[in-house]
């Protein structure tokens, strides 16, 4: 009898544990997710379809990086972001693209990518503004930009995140952020967007 109970117990512990583990996994960062099933080379892990295509080639073409385009940027619904760099945003803000500033309102008025909308992920009106965003009639598969304050900043990830939970996928991080962009001289606006 009691062999069968600590067995039981045994069992009951595992179950938690394996429950957390997958609660963690599902709730982590896509860099630190685990892959729980693996699959075939070029095949997505949880469907065993074939995965999306990557982006284009980095390599910039001839005309220089501003000649990139936002139709160099495709889908990439089995990741929550993708990381872009300094040149490869300014060519989409070229290009006209949809920037956000995940940063607090206060920040964004104080100075911000010229055009960028924006979506803190610390105020209460978050949930209002992605529903906002969700929408507007917009081609779902165009990319957007989300950025914050570089370096140790995470609030552009954490955007991400949540917006691809509303079902955008081709969301590009800027991790050097608004620092970054405001040192190379690029377009900054101060005050609130129009």
């Amino acid at each position: 009898m009691r062999r069968r109970r600590t067995v039981a117990s045994a069992a009951l512990i595992f179950a938690a544990a394996a429950a957390c583990a997958a609660i963690a996994n599902a709730l982590a960062c896509p860099e630190r997710r685990l892959d729980w099933v693996r699959s075939a080379p070029g095949r997505s892990p949880a469907t065993g379809l074939p995965a999306a295509p990557p982006r284009v080639p980095a390599a910039l073409p001839a005309e220089g990086p501003a000649a990139r385009t936002a139709a160099q940027f495709l889908p990439h619904p089995d990741k929550a972001w993708l990381p872009i760099s300094p040149v490869e945003a300014h060519a989409l803000f070229l290009g006209g693209g949809l920037f956000l500033d995940a940063r607090r309102s206060a920040e964004y008025r104080a100075g911000h990518i010229a055009g960028a909308r924006s979506i803190p992920v610390w105020e209460a009106d978050l949930d209002a503004r992605l529903l906002e965003l969700a929408n507007q009639a917009r081609d779902p598969s165009a990319p957007i930009v989300a950025y914050c304050s570089g370096g140790d900043c995470e609030d552009s990830h954490m955007l991400a995140e949540r917006l691809w939970g509303i079902g955008l996928n081709n969301v590009l991080v800027y991790a050097a952020g608004f620092p970054d962009w405001q040192r190379r001289g690029w377009p900054v606006r101060a005050g609130i967007a129009p």
